[in-house]
This record gives structure tokens, sequence and C-alpha cells, in this order.
């Protein structure tokens, strides 16, 4: 978590992109599951599985855009489009915890 005081300035979809994949590290797997438990449980229908996610966050991105701050949790929430292992749009929300280099998966979704 970030620390709380003032609140940080959200950051660039390219240093987002920065801290996810340093997130990631260099075998390109997450060391924690990164799924909050309604991205991991909910919604099974969508087809869009941890997988599909870390492939998607690791593709040049369609977009990046900031979804909000968490007050609770003192983060800024991305809104990231990108497609997943078959190709297909998807939109993927996420926390991010720059300081830590951790993020977690809030909620995804197919665009089409």
């Amino acid at each position: 978590m970030t620390s709380s005081g003032k609140k940080p300035k959200p950051l660039k979809p390219s240093e987002v992109k920065e801290v996810i994949l340093e997130a990631l590290g260099d075998e390109g797997s997450y060391r924690e599951q990164p799924l909050s438990l309604h991205a991991r449980f909910d919604h099974p229908e969508r087809h869009i599985d941890l997988n599909d996610v870390l492939f998607g966050l690791k593709q040049p991105w369609t977009s990046c855009k900031v979804d909000g701050f968490d007050e609770d949790n003192w983060q800024w929430k991305y809104k990231i489009a990108t497609r997943d292992i078959e190709d297909r749009e998807f939109t993927i929300v996420l926390a991010l915890d720059p300081t830590a280099k951790k993020f977690t998966v809030i909620t995804r979704w197919p665009d089409d």
C-alpha cells in the first residue's frame, strides 16, 4: 500500500506499464495471486483467466486510463484495454502500488 498523506499523482501509461512489468519479474509470472476475489471467482462466463490477464498485461495496450483513487488502500486504479491469448479485446481494472511494485486485478471483462 502506498503511504497515506498527500494523494500521489496518477502515473502515466508508460509508468504503469513499467511497474506492472517489474511486478511480473523476468520470468513473466507474478509470484503472488494478483486477482481480487471478484476477479478470481466471479463471472466465469467471461472466459478470462489469469493466463489471459498476464498475457494481456505484457502485450502492447490499446489504452490505459485512470479509473479513480481508492482512498481505503491509497492507490490509483487504472483501466487497461488489451488483448488476450486468443487475440480478443478485453479490459482490465487494477489497483497499482508503485512503491511496492505490486498490483491487484479488481475485475476484467470482454469488449465484445
